[in-house]
């Protein structure tokens, strides 16, 4: 098998199907373990840098770019992060960080706005929005300020998640949209991610039209 140096973006959308399908199979197991006298020997270890290692190339190859983006808008205490500054840090891409800014942005205006919400049945849909918005945080950063070792293949596979994550988040506003008629939050929030949506789409280009030169 080729070393993942190597891989197109199919073998890389498969690579990173499995990750993401170990992680759904770890927290669906984790909500039976959380009681079990055994449970700091299982869980601990996972949550250790030691746990990401080479044999997983989506860990292994994961950028920096959103721990980079809070540790320089204050989300660190002081000294918390002093182990990842970097005086050969790259500079930050400004396409990239036009969209995480926006994304991050957005998201704090859902949040407070979910925080309003009473009915448990609409704030479990809610908290939804919410992890789609961190999980669309953290692949629109991967995608747009990407590591040394990222290959163009693994960069135009992030892509193209990356964009299926905001179409995802933004039908979950949609449908959502129908509980508060009326509410304007939704329309503004659809409306600023079709910028973010055009932002990646054009890097995605990009990448791509290099790729066949």
């Amino acid at each position: 098998m080729k070393h993942f140096s190597q891989w197109d973006e199919y073998q890389w959308e498969n690579e990173i199907r499995r990750h993401e399908n170990n992680v759904a199979c770890f927290f669906q197991d984790l909500v039976y373990c959380l009681d079990l006298p055994i449970g700091d020997v299982l869980f601990d270890p996972l949550a250790s840098p030691a746990a990401e290692t080479n044999t997983d190339p989506v860990s292994a190859k994961r950028s920096n770019a959103l721990r980079q983006w809070m540790s320089e808008h204050g989300e660190f205490e002081d000294g918390e992060d002093d182990d990842y500054q970097s005086s050969d840090a790259e500079p930050r891409h400004p396409v990239c960080f036009s969209c995480v800014d926006a994304l991050d942005a957005m998201a704090v205006q859902w949040n407070q706005f979910a925080a309003t919400i009473e009915k448990e049945n609409i704030f479990e849909f809610a908290l939804g929005i919410n992890c789609a918005f961190g999980k669309l945080l953290a692949r629109t950063a991967d995608f747009t300020e990407p590591g040394e070792e990222c290959t163009t293949p693994l960069l135009i596979t992030l892509g193209k998640r990356a964009i299926n994550d905001l179409e995802d988040l933004v039908d979950r506003l949609k449908e959502c949209s129908s509980v508060f008629p009326g509410n304007m939050i939704f329309s503004d929030l659809v409306a600023r991610l079709a910028v973010v949506r055009d932002q990646l789409t054009a890097q995605l280009h990009t990448l791509r039209t290099a790729a066949n030169r």
